[in-house]
């Protein structure tokens, strides 16, 4: 068996341990969730334009009880110059290519620390696979806000994604 192989078979072992941990009677993130915004800021307050995806991004997030998650995101305006990949600058980051974001995977929900950890098992960006991103959560007014530190261009921010339940 390929060392690939033994990987796959390790990644989707831990995913089903996820997946039971996951399942709970009550899923407040359950549902698919509109981007509203996504917006970064110094730890000053200062918003910084991001300019992989940009402030104003559409996408969905969506979370179910079996305890998977798809994300897809992507640059409003998006254009054949935004085709580069992006580099991803910190660990708990996944990178856009082209102007777009997206991967699936596993989720486990920290209700004590409020931060939610996607487990990727398949990713635009081939770098991110296996990797575990972790964001804290808070329901605001009917909004879904997932936040985690970040860099912009070098500069320490915190990103902040805010969505809508879909009708």
């Amino acid at each position: 068996m390929s060392i690939k192989n033994l990987a796959l078979v390790g990644i989707l072992a831990f995913a089903g341990v996820l997946m039971a941990r996951a399942q709970t009677s009550e899923c407040q993130l359950c549902g698919t969730w509109v981007l509203l915004d996504r917006i970064d800021r110094t730890a000053a307050g200062q918003a910084l334009d991001e300019p992989n995806l940009g402030a104003d991004a559409i996408g969905i997030i969506v979370y179910d009880r079996a305890g998977n998650v798809s994300v897809q995101l992507m640059k409003r305006h998006r254009t054949d110059t935004t085709a580069a990949p992006q580099a991803t600058q910190i660990t708990n980051n996944s990178a856009a290519t082209g102007g777009y974001d997206a991967y699936f995977g596993k989720y486990e929900v920290d209700t004590k620390a409020h931060t939610v950890t996607h487990h990727l098992i398949g990713a635009i960006a081939l770098a991110d696979i296996g990797k575990s991103l972790t964001r804290s959560y808070e329901f605001v007014g009917g909004e879904l806000r997932l936040s985690f530190e970040t860099t912009n261009n070098g500069v320490p921010v915190r990103r902040t994604l805010r969505f809508r339940r879909a009708a």
